[in-house]
């Protein structure tokens, strides 16, 4: 297979709040050494038939804390043997690496990771062109692996974060005329009403799948219902990320493309604490 097949299928995603990865967490806190300072990154690849993702086998546990990095070679490979018997056992192997790295100013990366929320949720409202989102994605990149990767002091450079961010709003996409909604279709603006209503306490969703409960869900498409309405979105780790499907009572139907073809998807139009909401009430169903 080719590296641009690969890269097709296969990507690396934070899985660091996953279960399966949790005793991992409590072998650095026993040796006190918080939670925070790790990160996981899994290989992933999506499956369009199942419509979710089967994790892989490569698996990168990146560790930024002062303690860890002071220690000297014999005190890591120590440490290192205890995470390795902590992680699950189909993944602890060759492609298991963990990584040592210097540590980074919480308020840098607290920032940075807020400024990457921001723009792709900007961008996903089409208020942010797609060749600004490019540019100031891969400048925001540019940006982090200085002081992540080359140790550069992050103060003076927190000011360029809110800056790029800036300047890519400046670029909004050119305007598009939206074609008149076929019929037997559901509109975008239906379906953020639907959801506003379950933000605001007037209506209250019911989760069909998984049994178990959403916050079971990872990785995949569940499908809950409110006023009538059928809903299937897609998680990721926390809440949900885009409607997959809609459903109205009268039997109309919209989905992720012909929600994208129009005004996009219904989630990601909504503001931010209305996102954040919708997550919040979710997980507790």
């Amino acid at each position: 297979m080719s590296r641009a097949a690969w890269d097709d299928d296969h990507s690396m995603g934070l899985v660091t709040d996953h279960a399966e990865w949790k005793p991992v967490l409590a072998v650095l806190a026993s040796e006190g050494i918080p939670a925070t300072a790790a990160t996981v990154q899994q290989e992933h690849r999506w499956d369009q038939q199942a419509l979710r993702y089967f994790m892989g086998p490569h698996v990168k546990i990146e560790i930024r804390d002062a303690r860890t990095w002071a220690m000297n070679e014999s005190e890591r490979i120590g440490l290192e043997e205890k995470l390795r018997a902590a992680a699950p056992p189909e993944w602890n192997g060759p492609d298991l690496a963990i990584l040592w790295c210097r540590p980074v100013a919480g308020e840098w990366a607290s920032a940075w990771l807020d400024a990457i929320d921001k723009l792709w949720r900007d961008w996903r409202r089409r208020r942010i062109a797609d060749d600004a989102f490019e540019d100031a994605r891969e400048a925001l990149s540019v940006l982090n692996r200085r002081v992540w990767d080359e140790a550069e002091d992050h103060g003076p450079l927190l000011p360029n974060i809110g800056d790029i961010l800036a300047d890519a709003r400046r670029h909004p996409p050119a305007v598009r005329q939206i074609p008149p909604l076929p019929p037997g279709q559901v509109d975008a603006a239906e379906v953020m009403d639907v959801l506003r209503r379950v933000v605001a306490g007037s209506a209250r969703p019911q989760v069909v799948f998984p049994a178990n409960g959403w916050k079971h869900l990872s990785h995949g498409v569940g499908e809950f219902i409110v006023d009538g309405w059928s809903i299937e979105a897609f998680k990721r780790n926390f809440g949900m990320k885009y409607v997959q499907e809609a459903r109205s009572p009268d039997g109309r139907t919209g989905d992720y493309e012909t929600f994208a073809s129009r005004e996009g998807d219904p989630f990601s139009l909504l503001e931010d604490d209305e996102q954040d909401a919708i997550c919040e009430i979710l997980e507790l169903l």
